[in-house]
């Protein structure tokens, strides 16, 4: 059972190195009757941190991901937009910056190759979805497993007790034979009255004769 915990452990250990090979390529920002939408296009869904400095100002943490040599960025229909920066921080995160009226309220959207377009916030609750089934799986795991190591003393205890019971009459039933009456002993204690008592009759009747 352990080693399926292990093996459990491994293969998301596992997964979770390939998802740090995930790379930001493009940025796209784009106006909608006034109503801003961040598309991130990348290999994998990412996890994202909105900060709201101001109502025109965010900055956009991405982890487990890491910026395409040759990212693009795209605008579309945003005239005023006064500033859109990536940096690319290391250990597979990124921060974008950007400067535009309203932004605060844009929505955040991922483009993948293997998925359609997908809203952060619908992200975030499939991937809590995902997290919470495997966890309670290991845990699951991990109890069973406590339950078959747990339960292996108590049973060598339950032997134990019945062996000793075992043993204990064992010596009763001894020491019950042993203060029995012998029946050779009586037999023979029976024989000696009897041969006495015919000895003493035949001596009587010889007595008479004379």
């Amino acid at each position: 059972m352990l080693k399926k915990i292990l093996l459990t452990l491994i293969i998301f250990t596992g997964l979770a190195a390939y998802a740090g090979e995930n790379f930001l390529n493009t940025v796209v920002l784009e106006n909608n009757d006034g109503a801003y939408s961040i598309v991130l296009r990348s290999d994998e869904v990412a996890k994202v941190k909105k900060d709201v400095e101001a109502p025109d100002k965010i900055v956009l943490t991405l982890k487990g991901i890491s910026q395409s040599p040759d990212v693009n960025t795209l605008y579309k229909n945003t005239p005023e937009v006064s500033g859109l920066v990536i940096q690319n921080s290391g250990n597979n995160e990124v921060k974008i910056f950007i400067n535009a009226p309203d932004i605060s309220k844009a929505n955040i959207i991922f483009e993948t190759p293997n998925s359609a377009p997908i809203l952060v916030g619908e992200a975030f609750e499939e991937e809590k979805i995902v997290w919470s089934v495997i966890s309670i799986a290991l845990l699951l795991l991990v109890m069973r497993s406590a339950r078959s190591i747990s339960a292996e003393p108590e049973q060598k205890d339950i032997n134990k007790v019945i062996k000793e019971r075992e043993i204990a009459l064992y010596r009763n039933f001894q020491k019950e034979v042993a203060s029995m009456p012998s029946m050779n002993y009586k037999l023979k204690s029976y024989k000696k009255h009897v041969l006495k008592g015919e000895t003493i009759r035949n001596y009587e009747s010889k007595l008479t004769r004379v």
